[in-house]
């Protein structure tokens, strides 16, 4: 039978069917009624299919939750021809910081080479450059030889939708468990991102410094429109220290007189962000100590500062600003009531890192008498400031108990040093007059004019474990990898840390 017949019989068959559902659509209520009592199973509806357009932006919104790219570290990442979309920059190691040699005064840089002992002993590694431990005649048996290298490779991922590379560090990809789209792809990520500091807390601190850093730059930026703000975030909680851990022994009767038996005090942390392509980067820290009442007069002491050369601003020098924060932080402590100060200007070695992990080698060391240069005599902030020569010269400190000292502090390991080279009380004067010289000029004491404000009490505090704390927070950069040796690694860990500071326990 042809094809032309079957077809023919087809219609003839189907035909009756045809007129009768015409007949019975004149007819509204009895089609009603047999749809009702019919036996036999409904036909599907079918939904129009989504068009092209519409597939794929369902395509992109579960792309985002349910792909799982694959990640790939070290050299393997750029097999045969592959290349990262994001930059040229490929196979990049992470750097790592100098290390301490156990002989005086010396340092590992890295890249070099150094002798590592196999038994660790407590906490602490022991280290020799390879000069210091030939001539500390140890047995060779006991140690290995090491490079002072960061073994870690920049990661690069595979983004779940275009299927292209890129560095993590390129595309500010913190969560580095979660599936990767990269930004062109998911321009959402970008949007959700955290890159400002926002309210941390409400800090008055924070706050006070924050609204004069801000006017400070208006008023001295020559180019109006392209100011960017700075903001300033702290962290501060109470710590209490025994009088005896912060004086010599051979003075320590005399010393829990002045002091009493503990010494309470407000441990603070402060960052000063700038922003930097829509980033708030930080680019200056310090530590602070302030001790409202310390054997009846209130001090604020800066134990540690740091910088990274990324604030940039027309008409206005990196070090301007360095000491502008100082003073608008010395300027807060006034207007609250305290009236002394105590800076000791001891500026890291080339290399060294007090609070940022590892800062770009172009950078330059500021020396130890930059700190003179601070103008608060003019603004009415400063009362007087001299180091400590000219105090001495002043008869200001007859005897070391004179001497104000503070946990951790210059003049304390000063004494205890001198103590634990000598029990005599006579050559231990003579080894303090030593070190007397040797810091006339690097520390400095800070008179501050009287403030109307009350008497200095505890604020109140905003503690966090990381930020709060100096090592902790140098450990957790090194840890992670987080560093400031150059502005696309500066911008990465600016990211990590927002969300860090945001939530402690995230990561």
């Amino acid at each position: 039978m042809s094809f032309e017949n079957q077809e023919n019989q087809t219609n003839q068959v189907t035909s009756p069917k045809a007129s009768s559902n015409k007949t019975e659509s004149h007819n509204p209520v009895q089609c009603r009624l047999s749809e009702m009592f019919s036996t036999e199973p409904k036909p599907k509806k079918i939904k129009p299919n989504p068009t092209k357009e519409s597939n794929f932006k369902v395509y992109l919104f579960l792309s985002v939750f349910f792909f799982k790219p694959t990640r790939f570290t070290g050299k393997v990442t750029l097999n045969f021809f592959q290349t990262t979309k994001c930059c040229n920059l490929n196979d990049l190691r992470y750097g790592t910081s100098y290390k301490i040699c156990m002989a005086e005064e010396c340092r590992i840089p890295p890249g070099a080479k150094y002798m590592c002992s196999k038994a660790e002993v407590g906490k602490e590694v022991q280290n020799y450059c390879l000069k210091c431990f030939e001539d500390a005649d140890l047995d060779v048996n006991d140690w290995e030889q090491k490079e002072n290298t960061n073994p870690a490779l920049e990661e690069i991922e595979e983004c779940g939708i275009c299927r292209e590379l890129f560095h993590r560090v390129c595309e500010l990809n913190i969560r580095s468990k979660s599936s990767f789209i990269c930004t062109t792809c998911s321009p959402l990520r970008l949007l959700n991102m955290m890159r400002e500091v926002g309210t941390v807390n409400k800090d008055a601190c924070a706050k006070f410094m924050t609204k004069k850093l801000n006017e400070f730059i208006v008023a001295n930026n020559q180019e109006k429109r392209h100011q960017q703000p700075v903001t300033v975030v702290s962290f501060s909680e109470q710590k209490e220290v025994d009088t005896s851990e912060m004086c010599p022994e051979l003075d320590a009767s005399d010393f829990t007189t002045k002091y009493s038996e503990t010494v309470k005090f407000v441990y603070r942390a402060i960052y000063v962000y700038y922003r930097i392509d829509g980033i708030d980067v930080p680019f200056f820290s310090m530590f602070v100590s302030e001790y409202p009442s310390h054997a009846g007069q209130s001090w604020c002491i800066i134990n540690y500062l740091d910088t990274v050369p990324y604030f940039k601003s027309e008409g206005i020098k990196r070090g301007a600003m360095h000491g502008e924060i100082i003073l608008t932080y010395i300027d807060y402590m006034k207007s609250i009531g305290y009236e002394n100060a105590h800076i000791w200007s001891n500026p890291p070695e080339q290399g060294n890192d007090y609070i940022f992990n590892l800062h770009p080698d172009y950078q330059k060391v500021p020396g130890s008498k930059w700190i003179e240069r601070l103008k608060g005599k003019d603004d009415g902030i400063i009362q007087s400031f001299k180091t400590f020569e000219e105090k001495m010269g002043e008869n200001a400190f007859k005897s070391c108990v004179d001497i104000p000292i503070f946990p951790e502090s210059l003049w304390s390991n000063v004494m205890i040093e001198a103590n634990f080279e000598t029990s005599y009380k006579k050559c231990f004067m003579k080894k303090l007059q030593v070190l007397y010289k040797k810091h006339a000029v690097d520390n400095f004491w800070i008179n501050l004019n009287k403030s109307s404000g009350p008497q200095p009490t505890i604020p109140a505090l905003y503690p966090h474990s990381i930020m709060g704390d100096r090592m902790m927070f140098l450990d957790k950069c090194a840890e992670m990898n987080l560093e400031f040796s150059t502005l696309r690694r500066a911008k990465f860990s600016s990211v990590y840390l927002i969300e860090l500071m945001h939530d402690a326990d995230y990561f």
